[in-house]
């Protein structure tokens, strides 16, 4: 398996047909690394540590004049990983992988993706992908495979989403699920300056979850809250969440700040608590940005945990 994927990933580098040319093929990815400090209560450790690189393949190629196919291939690499020198599969994860169709009917796709629940969010974590993310304390974020999902054109910025996940994925406990959500304004700020969304997980990876986004830029300030009630499937035990994050544009920088408080232990802290992150990015270039970060968790059960970060990522 990983022999096939390098093999892949090369192909697609050297290859020079017409297809790429027409740029109907594309490369993509991103590379996320930075020099951490962790001190969880009980040891303090300095690390270099990959945030979600990827890299990826996506390409689409029209089928008729109304109808369009795609796909994409995207899996996360790991270059600070250190076991065995860096020679194991566990370099190499799967991200997004799914084929679609897509028309004045919306889209669908088969394979991996994010849930709608998880899309429901959009920018409202700051923290995305890092130490401070919003997985760190609450469930919801899922990318799932052994799914069908079909997504509506935009209609006067009024979108809806739903997601079959069918039972024979692992993290279903043995029941398909549904992920669904709505959506009005703009994700980008661009044709309206807000974004609202809600969204329902019915069984999906052992939870049900109501979630409710609202974000809203001004001038060079964003700002997003987002409210969420989950439980574990099958029992009555809710857990209430909510995250406030807000960021602020000036010249080529971007403050960012963000907090977040949780009831639900089934997050990747594996505690309930709250997490408040600070931070600052640096826009060098369209492609490269500097960060510095800081990310303090008082969790109910577990010592309390500090990270600091610097890094850069590069985007491509």
């Amino acid at each position: 398996m990983k022999n096939h994927l390098i093999f892949v990933a090369i192909s697609t580098l050297l290859c020079s047909s017409p297809v790429l040319a027409d740029d109907l093929v594309k490369l993509y990815g991103r590379a996320n690394i930075g020099i951490q400090s962790k001190d969880d209560g009980t040891s303090s450790v300095v690390s270099a540590e990959s945030y979600a690189s990827r890299i990826g393949v996506k390409g689409n190629t029209k089928v008729s004049d109304s109808l369009e196919a795609f796909y994409v291939f995207e899996f996360e690499v790991k270059p600070t990983e250190n076991e065995n020198d860096g020679k194991t599969a566990d370099n190499l994860s799967a991200r997004s992988e799914y084929i679609g169709v897509k028309g004045a009917f919306g889209q669908f796709i088969v394979g991996r993706n994010d849930t709608p629940m998880k899309r429901s969010q959009n920018s409202a974590d700051l923290m995305n992908d890092y130490t401070g993310d919003i997985s760190s304390l609450m469930v919801g974020e899922n990318r799932l495979g052994d799914t069908i999902q079909y997504s509506t054109p935009s209609l006067a910025h009024l979108q809806f989403e739903v997601s079959y996940i069918a039972k024979d994925n692992n993290k279903q406990n043995g029941d398909a699920g549904m992920s669904l959500a709505a959506s009005y304004g703009d994700r980008k700020f661009k044709a309206m300056p807000f974004f609202v969304s809600v969204a329902r997980d019915s069984k999906v990876a052992g939870q049900d979850v109501n979630r409710v986004t609202v974000q809203g830029k001004m001038g060079a300030l964003t700002l997003s809250g987002m409210y969420q009630q989950s439980e574990k499937v099958d029992t009555d035990d809710k857990k209430d969440s909510y995250v406030v994050s807000a960021s602020y544009k000036i010249n080529d920088y971007n403050l960012l700040a963000q907090y977040q408080d949780s009831e639900s232990e089934a997050g990747k802290m594996k505690d309930s608590g709250t997490g408040t992150s600070i931070g600052v990015e640096r826009m060098m270039s369209k492609q490269v940005r500097m960060f510095l970060w800081y990310s303090q968790f008082e969790l109910d059960n577990k010592p309390d945990q500090d990270h600091i970060a610097v890094g850069l990522r590069y985007d491509f």
